[in-house]
């Protein structure tokens, strides 16, 4: 049984697939918001991995928000919203992907001081630089 398992996850990764609506910020996966943070010199209330990690099993849409908002406050520099998307373009095409219709939340991160231009030109170069690949 666990073979066949395997098998059907091993297709399922390669059938092609569309995302119709995705925040790109609500994919952060751990191990590059504790990068992002540790570059940018930002306090997280996280002493490990696996402790962020245990929070991404939240129960409702407000354990959801408090990571979701906390992630979002990594982020300040072009490079940290190119490296996001970069990071969900790769992991999307690993898995399928082929189709995408992409949000980001501008209000999230103006609210904190980064310009438009920084998030939308960290975003347009992480998409260039996946096209390309």
């Amino acid at each position: 049984m666990k073979n066949q398992t395997q098998d059907l996850e091993k297709i399922c990764m390669h059938i092609p697939k569309a995302e119709m609506h995705i925040h790109v910020e609500g994919t952060f996966e751990p191990e590059l918001m504790l990068e992002i943070a540790k570059r940018n010199n930002i306090s997280i209330p996280y002493k490990s991995i696996e402790e962020v990690k245990n929070k991404y099993n939240f129960k409702n849409l407000q354990e959801f928000l408090d990571i979701y908002y906390l992630n979002c406050a990594v982020l300040l520099k072009q490079e940290d919203f190119e490296d996001l998307m970069y990071a969900y373009i790769k992991k999307a095409s690993s898995q399928g992907l082929k189709y995408a219709e992409i949000f980001f939340d501008p209000q999230t991160h103006i609210n904190r001081g980064v310009s438009f231009e920084t998030f939308l030109y960290g975003f347009r170069s992480a998409m260039k630089k996946g096209m390309e690949e």
